[in-house]
């Protein structure tokens, strides 16, 4: 069998776009192998059975629309959608480069950096299934208890979180093919990203400046600006700012939009630019 008919590589001769579409599915392909598909579904059923059984002892304390928005920011937005994220970007990465793969693909005929945004993307759509189906797993769960929604169940607040959740795991994909194309040890930095920079630079009262600088502030201002919360809601999303006003939201998807692409610009710098041997397991 001739090179170019090899099995495992994008064809030659598909193009930016047909080489990157290429490879985000055979990367979506090798994501679905792995177990940790199975581990985020377990996860995401015991988020679910959590839920109804919080709900159900909530009434006292919590409306439906508080408590909904309360585990789909702090569990899925600042737990489970950015830690899966970042494992599977850099597993998609990290992986070719540690088993030396990648050398077949860097042979042959193909730019570095199609192959890097077909990463990216597949990365994104497994993420954008995760937070989409988590938030539809906990909207199921709570929305079963209907004494928690005098008003009916807001299917808005599904949609708000749908879309900052898709929008965070973009931003954190981007982030996971930086560490992926940089580091030796891209967990470590990825781990050392979440809780050091992410959860403490973001929920600490330090400058609006440097929170601008993470993807925590930024979603989080998306979800203030479309649930609209009243006052005790903005707390709990909130905690570090003593009270919520409006001008506070600023532009967040231009910030997110911002960070993102300086990210992939870097990642797609490195990845292309760099001669890589093989890398010890992760």
């Amino acid at each position: 069998m001739r090179a170019s008919e090899q099995p495992g590589a994008p064809p030659s001769g598909l193009g930016v776009v047909g080489t990157a579409l290429e490879s985000g599915r055979q990367t979506l392909l090798l994501l679905r192998h792995r177990r940790f598909g199975w581990l985020v579904a377990l996860a995401l059923g015991a988020l679910g059975a959590l839920a109804f059984v919080l709900a159900a002892r909530a009434h006292e304390r919590l409306d439906g629309r508080t408590l909904y928005c309360l585990l789909a920011w702090w569990v899925l937005g600042t737990v489970v959608v950015p830690w899966s994220t970042l494992y599977l970007g850099v597993q998609a990465v990290h992986g070719e480069l540690e088993d030396r793969t990648s050398q077949y693909l860097f042979l042959r005929p193909i730019g570095r950096v199609p192959l890097l945004l077909g990463k990216w993307l597949a990365v994104v759509a497994a993420s954008a299934l995760i937070g989409v189906g988590g938030a539809a797993i906990l909207l199921v769960a709570v929305g079963a208890h209907g004494q928690l929604w005098p008003d009916g169940v807001d299917l808005s607040l599904f949609a708000a979180f749908a879309l900052v959740l898709t929008l965070g795991g973009a931003a954190y994909a981007a982030v996971a093919m930086f560490f992926g194309a940089t580091f030796r040890r891209p967990l470590a930095w990825a781990a050392f990203f979440v809780v050091g920079v992410q959860m403490l630079a973001a929920n600490l009262p330090v400058s609006a400046g440097f929170r601008q600088l993470t993807i925590t502030d930024p979603l989080r201002r998306m979800v203030l600006d479309r649930v609209e919360p009243d006052g005790r809601l903005a707390r709990i999303l909130w905690p570090a700012e003593r009270e919520f006003r409006p001008d506070d939201i600023g532009e967040p998807l231009t910030n997110l939009l911002w960070f993102l692409g300086t990210c992939l610009l870097l990642a797609a710098w490195r990845y292309a630019r760099t001669e890589y041997e093989s890398r010890a397991r992760d």
